[in-house]
Order: C-alpha cells, then sequence, then structure tokens
C-alpha cells in the first residue's frame, strides 16, 4: 500500500510540477523552472522510497526490525531471570510483513522446573515484545526431555 501511494503522489507531484514549471515560463520567462521543478520533484520521490526499500529489503532478508530490537534484548533478559531458566538458544526473529513478527526459539530449563508454566511465561513476555507468531520448544538440560508448543504441558518426548 505504501508503494501504491508514493506511485500516486509521484504522479501528482510531476502533474503539479509541469503547471508549475509552464506557468513560470509563460509568465516570467524563466525556462529554467522546468529542469529546477523536475529535479525537486524527482529529489523528493528518491527520498520518500528510500525507506520503503529499506523497509521491504529488511522482510525478505528476514531480519529483526529495527523498532522491536530493544523490546527483544530486553524480553531476552526478562526470560533469563524466569526461576529454571538455564539459557536461550536459535532465537530468531525477523518480520513477516510489515506488522506481523515472527519467531523461533529453544529455551533450556532445569529437569526439575515446571515446563508449561515456563512455556506459559516466555510466550507472554515474547508477545509483549511483539512477537505476534512464535514457536518455541522447552528443553529439560539434561537434553532428556522435549516440549514443543503443540504439546500438552505436562506431555514430555525422550529424545
Amino acid at each position: 500500500m505504501e508503494g501504491i501511494f508514493l506511485h500516486v503522489l509521484a504522479d501528482t507531484m510531476g502533474s503539479i510540477g509541469v503547471v508549475i514549471s509552464t506557468l513560470l515560463i509563460k509568465y516570467k520567462g524563466w525556462v529554467v523552472a522546468d529542469p529546477a521543478c523536475s529535479i525537486f520533484i524527482s529529489v523528493l520521490i528518491v527520498s520518500s522510497v528510500i525507506p520503503l526499500l529499506r523497509n521491504s529489503a529488511e522482510i525478505l532478508l528476514q531480519r529483526v526490525p529495527r523498532t522491536y530490537e530493544q523490546d527483544l534484548k530486553e524480553a531476552i533478559n526478562d526470560i533469563m531471570k524466569i526461576n529454571g531458566v538455564r539459557g536461550i538458544q536459535n532465537l530468531h526473529v525477523w518480520s513477516f510483513t510489515n506488522t506481523d513478527v515472527v519467531g523461533t526459539l529453544h529455551v533450556h530449563v532445569s529437569a526439575e522446573s515446571d515446563h508449561g508454566s515456563t512455556k506459559l511465561q516466555v510466550s507472554h513476555i515474547l508477545r509483549d515484545a511483539g512477537i505476534k507468531d512464535l514457536t518455541l520448544q522447552i528443553e529439560a538440560q539434561d537434553g532428556k526431555h522435549r516440549m514443543g508448543l503443540d504439546q500438552s504441558p505436562g506431555a514430555s518426548t525422550p529424545m
């Protein structure tokens, strides 16, 4: 939508520029008005397209959205403070669309910790940080138990 808006805006600015330069040439005799208006409109178009290109490139490259970087750092610190959490591995967060941020994460916890409670706390923290679609895997520190989001909180499967 932003690209469509910029395209319509560029056409509108081009038409306005032609009208203004025509009036300046006709009534003032300023023949330099036409190239000056064209250059001014070109600079406006290029400066407005750069953020669109940057945003599109971040989505295509699956980069962590700039607006979420600080919130994600704080979320990671909050996750590490949860009782029983021993570490975080394979955290991947990226923009799926302009508004949807998705992520995956492995959380290593102590064997005696409540996996269901830890899963809910981690999910809540990351959703508050802006991640709308989360794939989360809880793993016991000893490596004997794994649990994904689609399993019930008490279920565990051997590796």
